[in-house]
């Protein structure tokens, strides 16, 4: 475990920096999967195809907004942007009649 250099802490970026600083750079993107998992765990109720691209269109959203605040990189945000489009995909498909 690092020691956190807090005279280098100037902004509410670097703030949240730290973080990442910390654990590798995994912090921000971890936070993002768990809140993609949590959101589709409570959302099964009203099925899986509809928890998954809710949850992964809200993922796309939160990782972007991360990436313009230099916190994660751009493969998360399209990892969930990926899922959400071969979801819908994969939904007209098995809906076709």
């Amino acid at each position: 475990m690092g020691l956190v250099n807090w005279t280098n802490v100037t902004s509410p970026t670097d703030m949240l920096a730290v973080a990442n600083t910390n654990t590798g750079g995994g912090f921000w993107a971890t936070i993002v999967w768990m809140i993609v998992i949590v959101l589709m765990i409570s959302m099964l109720s009203f099925g899986f195809e509809v928890a998954l691209i809710t949850s992964s269109i809200i993922g796309f959203l939160i990782g972007f907004i991360l990436v313009y605040a230099g916190l994660v990189s751009w493969a998360t945000p399209l990892m969930f942007l990926g899922i959400f489009l071969f979801m819908i995909i994969y939904t007209m498909w098995s809906n076709k009649k």
